[in-house]
Order: structure tokens, then sequence, then C-alpha cells
């Protein structure tokens, strides 16, 4: 069982300043059909992910960054542990009481690990999913987990899933990033059921906000190497004589730093960063006006299925297992399945 989804830039809100763009999920190929809105609120310090549904939008799950990682004075950084933070960890809770966690364990490049609390060992967290770049220099994210079956066995990598950048508008790819999950091979499959029978859609919110999370990341990053840098003042005993005639009038400028932006980010009307220039370093911040909905967070959701099974262990995901299909749920206010490969609920 496959899923593909896109993800843009939400062209129904406007940019507020000193926030992240608020971001769509839509299935592959259907860019009006949304089916979570990712908002920024508080400067960036909580994030909701929301449904629509005929009584207005609904709120499925909330992430909270580490304190001043997103907000004035803060930012993410390629390793994530150059920025002075000691917290790396997002935490997200969602309907039905789940709680899981994002790490970003990385040095030299993100890895992010995600994480669900240990019920026999509280304080202690069990590992899921994890999401990293093949390479340093790859333009897309690999989802993958880990099978053991014995301490003398190695563990087995299952890679079930891509965060990549789609093709530009013009090709007819409609742009943003797509995010898939595999579900070709029976360890694939295993992943829908991580939490239990009856939680598919679960498996969606957590895989859809660790990938949102990504793009935050990038998105910053990306902001803050446009930002302008000051260049240091020429001092006497370091200056190199040109061989080449000062122009009048103005003083001599050395070539601009080459610009890049290794992740794809969602680029649809006007571009992701319109919004959005970095956080602020102003020492006092005046609040924006219309800084965007405040969702309550006691509004989750109220949907049907059983809860996550307590008698979860480490192991990561279920070992795989024939898969008999999910039979369709009800209409967008009820839990929702994955999207399949052809852009239709079930």
């Amino acid at each position: 069982m496959s899923a593909v989804y896109s993800i843009y830039t939400s062209p129904n809100h406007a940019p507020i300043p000193n926030h992240l763009p608020t971001l769509i999920v839509t299935p592959y190929g259907q860019p009006h059909h949304t089916l979570y809105s990712y908002i920024h609120t508080n400067y960036n310090k909580e994030t909701y992910l929301l449904t629509p549904s005929p009584q207005g939008d609904l709120c499925v799950a909330k992430m909270v960054p580490p304190p001043g990682s997103r907000g004035p004075g803060g930012g993410s950084s390629d390793g994530g542990h150059s920025n002075g933070h000691s917290d790396k960890t997002v935490r997200c809770e969602a309907s039905r009481n789940l709680k899981w966690s994002i790490t970003n364990t990385g040095i030299h490049a993100p890895v992010y690990k995600l994480t669900l609390p240990n019920p026999d060992a509280p304080g202690h967290e069990q590992p899921l999913f994890q999401i990293s770049k093949p390479n340093p220099n790859a333009t897309w994210w690999t989802m993958f987990y880990f099978t053991y079956a014995g301490h003398l066995i190695p563990p087995k990598r299952i890679e079930f899933g891509k965060i990549q950048k789609n093709a530009a508008a013009g090709s007819g790819g409609g742009g943003g990033t797509r995010v898939t999950i595999a579900g070709k091979t029976p360890e694939e499959k295993a992943v829908w059921q991580t939490l239990g029978e009856g939680n598919e859609d679960m498996v969606e919110w957590i895989v859809l906000c660790a990938a949102l999370n990504v793009l935050d990341d990038e998105i910053i990053k990306a902001a803050q190497s446009t930002e302008p840098k000051r260049a240091p003042a020429p001092s006497a005993s370091t200056a190199v004589p040109s061989s080449r005639p000062a122009a009048a009038g103005g003083a001599m400028r050395g070539p601009n730093p080459q610009q890049k932006m290794p992740m794809p980010v969602p680029q649809p009307q006007g571009g992701v960063n319109a919004g959005y220039r970095g956080p602020s370093q102003a020492a006092g911040m005046r609040p924006a006006q219309g800084a965007g909905p405040q969702p309550n967070p006691q509004m989750y959701q109220q949907q049907r299925g059983p809860p996550p099974p307590q008698q979860y262990r480490a192991q990561g995901p279920p070992q795989p297992h024939p898969q008999q299909g999910y039979a369709p749920p009800p209409q967008q206010h009820a839990p929702r399945g994955p999207v399949p490969a052809s852009g239709r609920r079930f």
C-alpha cells in the first residue's frame, strides 16, 4: 500500500512577519485538494497540523520545537548542533493520546530520529523511524527503520519512503515537495502497522509531521544563506594592494559568496521564502498585526479508532505480513487513511 503526497506553500494564507510560511499537504497530482494545513503561531514556537472539515479546520497534531530554535534570536543550522541550544528535540502530540519526538542527532549533516515513549521504561524513548540524506550532497531524503532479528544478527535497514523536490511547475510536476511511502514490499507495508491495526492515519500524521519539520529547517537555512553578510573592516596590516585600479568614487568589492540551497523546498506562487527572512535579531520585537490563527490545542480532532497498543516494544515496526487492505473511511471529518498513489482517498 503506497501513498504519495505533495507539499506547497499555502496560497490562502498571507505571509506573517517573523513566522515561517504556512504549508499545505495535498494528494500528489491534486494541488487543489487540501488534506492538511501546517500553521506556525507564536513566532514559530508552536505549530499545528490542521485538517479541513464541514465544521471548520480541526487540529490533529501539535509540534513544539526546542525553545529559541525558530524564534527571535535563534535558528537552525546544518547539523543542528552549532546553534548553541542543547535541546534538539521537537515534541509532538496528536489525537488519541499519541505522543512522539523528533530529534536531530546529526553532527555534520542532519539526521532526524523519531521515537515513542517506552511504556516499560518511563522517561526512555524507543526508536520508530529515521530521516536523513543518503549523502551530504544528495537533493533528497530517505525515510527508513531498522529490524532486529537477534543480538548476534546485524539489524536490517528498511527504506520505506523518500522526500524529494517535485518537477518544476512548467514541466507538469506542479513544483513543491513530494513525500512518498513506497509500500511495495511486505517490509515497507509493515510501516502502516507500526501503531497497530486501525491506526494507519496516525502513522500518516507522524510521517507528514516529520517531513514538514525537515522543510521548516531547510526554509530557515535557505533564508539565512540569502541574508546580507557584513564584510569585516579592512586592516592596514592585512590589506593587500590590488593590481587593478579602483573604480572611481567607490571601494573595491570582492566576489559575492556563492549561495546554495541544498534542500527541496516548496516554491509555488511567490516562493516559499517570500514571507520569511530568518528570525529577527532585534532586542525588542513588536507583535505582528494579525499574527495568524491561534488554534486551541485542546480542540483535537475526535476520531474513532483504538489507541496505540501499550504493549508496543522497541523492535521497530512490526514484522511484515501480508496486508488485506483497509476499508474506506467516512468523510473528511472522520479519520482518513493514507493517500494511495493514484491520489484518491480510501
